[in-house]
């Protein structure tokens, strides 16, 4: 693992952040919550193990900046749409800072994609599980977790993702970047290659990817 600084770190491993003969009453914390996101997956049709190999990390990696991840999202969006990406990658973080309008129409339904777990998850603090499901699933968090008086408390809302479907996607993607001339070198094909491997492995052991 490399030592220097990324915006988004990923890890492939388990949910718990902590072993039983670790702290015991954190871990029977997390325990208690996880159970509680297995029963409202459940209850969205997802079938997934959450609470076996606690403390269990396979692999990690990191994205060097949000905004990596921001235009690999837009990329998806104008190309799927058939509009041009030319001088996009140059074009950096508007002036207002209000997000892409094509991204927006995705993010309110009112814009289908093909993309759906690259561009409708949480930038940061989602997860992505190793099951096959269409949509991402957006649960409530507890609400005794939030403190309404902090702005800078988390997201109401955690987002779960399918590594599954996050993988098919970016496969595609990748092909229609290339074809776009989209340099191998961009921050955005960087990120898509960390997202294919952190997609890759939680696949192949099982476990899902943890994004914050």
């Amino acid at each position: 693992m490399s030592d220097r600084t990324t915006e988004l770190d990923l890890v492939v491993g388990s949910m718990f952040t902590t072993r039983p003969e670790e702290d015991r009453e954190l871990y029977e914390d997390e325990r208690e919550w996880l159970s509680d996101i297995q029963d409202l997956l459940r209850e969205e049709g997802i079938e997934i193990d959450l609470l076996s190999r606690p403390g269990v990390e396979i692999w990690e990696g990191g994205i060097d900046r949000f905004m990596d991840l921001y235009q690999l999202r837009q990329l998806a969006a104008y190309l799927e749409q058939g509009r041009d990406v030319s001088g996009m990658l140059g074009a950096g973080v508007p002036d207002d800072s209000e997000p892409d309008p094509a991204l927006v129409a995705i993010w309110d339904g009112e814009q289908t994609t093909r993309f759906p777990h690259l561009i409708n998850h949480q930038a940061d603090g989602g997860y992505y599980l190793p099951v096959d499901f269409a949509e991402p699933i957006w649960l409530e968090a507890d609400e005794e977790e939030i403190d309404e008086d902090d702005e800078d408390a988390e997201d109401p809302y955690i987002s779960f993702g399918s590594s599954v479907g996050l993988q098919r996607e970016l496969a595609e993607l990748d092909g229609m970047l290339q074809a776009a001339g989209v340099p191998a070198s961009s921050g955005p094909v960087r990120c898509l290659r960390v997202l294919r491997e952190a997609a890759d492995q939680s696949i192949a052991n099982d476990l899902p990817i943890i994004v914050w």
